[in-house]
């Protein structure tokens, strides 16, 4: 018998043995990170993406050692071919849960015809794109796919089942062509693991939307756009398709007014240009050689006094026309001044496009934007004054002197607005703590620059009373657990247990010493009752000689306990930088724990839900290792709803991947917070002026994704109007804007105080100048905070002068002035095929101008890889493995075992 237990004894020894070595062979090929293992087998690779998980295959050698004491009769070698199905189901087990996969190169391509079906598209060449759509159809290879979609003013997607007759002109609209949407509608068509093209059958007459800027876009998506022109016979025509003023005209600055010339071929003509019936002063008339398609002729002029000026461009001298009514066109513009934003960007110097993302939202917002670098900023208040807001984005504060402080100050009380953004070098991490900038923002600037995470020493401070027991027990281990594997190797932890008394669980050491402070923490039970301090004191004394640059306590209870004396101790660790929060769960005492993290500086966390402690220790750990510098994806949270960002869709916002860390003061006003609940929008009132802090960026590295959204230009022009000087004028800003036969209107209600007006009772008067009794009057909607808006059609040739009436509780309280003119639509003649844009748009995609149906489907160098999943096949073997494993234990194969009887 003793001589059996030896044999016993010495094969556990034998798979304890072997399972340490596979281990350590396992541990030398795992990241201890958990990062992606690459298995390679031949000229095969696959990655493990979760290959902790093998550490299952260490349960192999103990089949063979329980083989050894089976007393199964079946033979040695069933045995063993039984222990070793086991030992494969494991290893299939631990692989399939490791998630393997692989990358999939494929060339398939998948097709999105395009199909122009607007009103400058003849019924013939509508055949004709029926005729390219079969033949493109039978080009295409077996696996390769083809869609179709047709497009006027918006793009509709066919289903498969409609085929050719699909292709049909549009219901909803067909004056209007927009190749933009229509490719941005492509974009979402694409299935996954297909090359992307797009073919576009059009006559390439835009209206609206622009195909070269979002070519741009297709190329770096990686879809090539080709096109197919469809032609057609038509007469000769010259027309003035639009005559453009800018927005917005100031007195005396000189603009361009542009006359779009649309012909069928090619031509010598005379354009001429009167200002108000007199000849235009700077260029009255001009020459032009026309080419087939559109052409821009750019006159200068500029405006002599407020008010309206009216423009009217006529054709002289044309040979060959078939219509001559369309030879002249009308407009009619309001002259005055837009907003002037001075835009200070850090990075402009190094990155001239960092600035290009703020500059043209705002530009699009109907602002001027004058973009200076990082030593832009003048010293001189009465230079300021010529702005109406100061941006200043991450200037580092040693190019920022005293004297532009202090003027940028002195700006603000005077009235001025002032924006400060983020970025690596801007706030406390630019190096603005205690500077007259600090003085004057909402926020403080508490954080130094750093940019890696400091060494941290944190004690948790666990409740183990008599309550705890159970799950309560079994979380609150977790949690610490969880705090441990957040922590680097480096830093320190210490792990203090209270009821009655308070007992040292983990003395304070290095968090890489993860497996002994488990084993530690596997200790903790739950008996007596709950007193806090004791084990407050004892945290308090470990930390207390500690070097370490942030220091930490986390408390977490579940009950009552006395509170004598809880105030002067935290107070105290507070005094020696250590702070200190709390997490309740069940009845803990609410205003114990409040009291205990104002005092330490800490955060307060109450939950019911168990599961969510660890997730609470593990926030709570990452925020107190966090630098200046918070360099990870968070939500923009509202904290405040105001004016400022009324009308936005925030929750549909992405996220952020970076902001500056910082402190609200008391008296500034949050109006966003990071989802860690740190100031990300805030603004206060100093002297007449107002001052806002956006702690992320306004380009392509934290707020990269913000500047993609379709939000952003709306976002920081209402930021910016509420920010800015306000301008006096008589009335509320009135712009309008014309296209495809309607005219929008839209109208900016800001007081004298700087904020929107709200609720008005606005109508809309449209005065026909040549007949002033044919007066219409609209209604204006509110379609964001101070904006009103309306639509309206043109149905003739000239310019409108329009009137809005503000009223309120049926008082006129103000009035906006503007005028529209109506551009000739392009749908509404017979035109020729421009290919100007289309071919362009070929050329920087990489795709092909009127292209034979096979070269579409030809992928040439083209590739596209794509993530496939191994673990289904890995549960097919294992399927194999369990059906061997049952008939190995069921049915004899190799006959009886020998059996020795001693």
């Amino acid at each position: 018998m003793r001589t059996q237990s030896k044999q016993i004894l010495t094969r556990a020894a034998i798979g304890i043995a072997a399972s340490i070595v596979i281990g350590v062979l396992i541990r030398a090929l795992v990241n201890p990170g958990s990062s992606p293992l690459t298995v390679s087998l031949g000229s095969l690779s696959a990655q493990l993406l979760e290959p902790r998980w093998l550490y299952l295959v260490t349960l192999t050698p103990y089949f063979f050692v329980v083989r050894t004491l089976s007393l199964t009769d079946v033979s040695v070698v069933q045995q063993y071919l039984s222990t070793a199905t086991r030992s494969v189901l494991v290893v299939l087990i631990a692989f399939a849960l490791a998630r393997p996969v692989w990358t999939t190169i494929d060339n398939k391509i998948a097709t999105i015809v395009l199909v122009d079906v607007s009103d400058s598209i003849s019924d013939q060449q509508l055949d004709k794109a029926r005729s390219i759509l079969k033949e493109l159809r039978k080009a295409k290879r077996k696996d390769d796919r083809v869609y179709v979609a047709t497009f006027a003013e918006r793009p509709h997607l066919l289903r498969d089942a409609e085929g050719s007759a699909g292709i049909a002109r549009h219901s909803d609209g067909g004056a209007g062509t927009n190749i933009q949407a229509a490719l941005q509608l492509a974009y979402g068509v694409f299935p996954d693991g297909y090359v992307p093209r797009v073919i576009v059958l059009t006559d390439g007459n835009q209206t609206s939307g622009d195909l070269l800027v979002e070519s741009y876009r297709a190329k770096d998506l990686g879809v090539r756009i080709s096109h197919i022109p469809l032609s057609d016979d038509r007469p000769k025509e010259i027309r003035i398709a639009s005559l453009r003023l800018p927005d917005e005209i100031k007195v005396g600055q000189p603009f361009n007014v542009e006359a779009q010339v649309f012909s069928t071929h090619a031509e010598t003509i005379t354009v001429t240009l009167r200002q108000d019936e007199f000849p235009n002063p700077l260029q009255p008339s001009k020459k032009v050689e026309l080419k087939p398609g559109n052409n821009i002729v750019k006159f200068k002029s500029e405006a002599k006094r407020a008010g309206f000026t009216t423009y009217r461009a006529r054709l002289t001298q044309v040979n060959e026309d078939t219509e001559s009514a369309n030879n002249s066109s009308v407009m009619t513009a309001p002259v005055k001044g837009k907003p002037h934003i001075l835009y200070i960007e850090g990075s402009a110097t190094s990155n001239p496009t960092s600035a290009s993302y703020l500059k043209r939202a705002l530009e699009s917002q109907h602002m001027d934007v004058e973009v200076r670098g990082h030593r832009g900023l003048t010293s001189s208040v009465s230079e300021l004054k010529k702005y109406d807001l100061v941006f200043v984005s991450d200037v580092p504060a040693h190019f920022m002197g005293m004297s532009q402080m202090v003027a940028l100050e002195k700006y603000v009380r005077d009235g001025g607005g002032l924006i400060m953004s983020g970025g690596e070098d801007s706030f406390g991490s630019g190096g603005y703590q205690n500077t007259r900038i600090e003085k004057i923002m909402p926020v403080r600037f508490d954080s130094d620059k750093v940019i890696d995470q400091p060494n941290i020493a944190i004690v948790l401070v666990i409740d183990r009373s008599g309550s705890m027991r159970g799950d309560k027990l079994e979380a609150a281990k977790e949690s610490a657990a969880a705090t441990v594997r957040v922590l680097n190797g480096s830093d320190y932890v210490g792990i203090v247990a209270f009821d009655n008394n308070a007992s040292t669980l983990v003395r304070l050491k290095k968090a890489s010493n993860r497996t002994s402070i488990a084993l530690d923490i596997a200790r903790l039970t739950a008996n007596g009752g709950t007193n806090i301090l004791p084990a407050l004191r004892e945290a308090h004394e470990m930390l207390q000689g500690v070097n370490a640059k942030v220091k930490h306590v986390i408390l977490l209870s579940d009950g009552q306990a006395p509170a004598s004396g809880i105030a002067g101790e935290v107070q105290d660790m507070r005094a020696n930088r250590i702070t200190v929060s709390a997490v309740g769960i069940g009845q803990a005492d609410r205003g114990l724990l409040q009291m205990i993290v104002e005092n330490g500086d800490g955060k307060l966390y109450f939950t019911q839900d168990l599961s969510a402690l660890p997730r609470i220790f593990m926030k709570e750990t990452t925020e107190a290792k966090r630098s200046a510098l918070v360099e990870d994806p968070i939500r923009v949270l509202v904290a405040k709803r105001s004016e400022m960002i009324e009308g936005i869709n925030l929750a549909g916002a992405p996220a952020l991947r970076g902001y500056v860390s910082t402190k609200p003061k008391p008296t500034g006003e949050i109006i966003l917070k990071s989802d860690l609940g740190e100031p990300i929008l805030a603004r206060w009132r100093l002297g007449s002026g107002t001052s806002v802090a956006w702690t992320s960026d306004v380009k392509n590295r934290w707020a990269v994704d913000w500047v993609r959204w379709g939000g952003f230009s709306k976002f920081w022009g209402q930021v910016v109007r509420s920010t800015m000087r306000r301008k006096v004028y008589n009335s509320y800003d009135l712009t309008a804007s014309v296209a495809d036969g309607h005219a929008t209107v839209i109208v900016d209600a800001i007081n004298d105080d700087d904020r929107f007006v709200n609720k008005l009772d606005t109508t809309l008067e449209i005065i026909d100048p040549k007949n002033a009794k044919a007066k219409r009057v609209i209604p204006m909607v509110q379609t964001a905070a101070g904006r009103y808006t309306a639509s309206f059609a043109i149905d003739r040739y000239g310019s409108y002068v329009l009137k809005a009436i503000h009223r309120r509780d049926g008082q006129v309280v103000a009035e906006s002035v503007g005028a529209a003119a109506l551009p000739y639509p392009d749908e509404y003649q017979s035109t020729a095929v421009d290919t100007e844009a289309l071919i362009a748009a070929a050329l920087v995609t990489g795709g092909v101008a009127n292209p034979e149906p096979a070269k579409i489907f030809d992928p040439g160098d083209d590739s596209i890889s794509y993530i496939q999943e191994l673990w289904p096949w890995i549960l097919l073997l294992l399927a194999i493995a369990i059906i061997v494993d049952v008939l190995l234990k069921r049915i004899r194969i190799f006959g009886y075992r020998t059996v020795r009887f001693d």
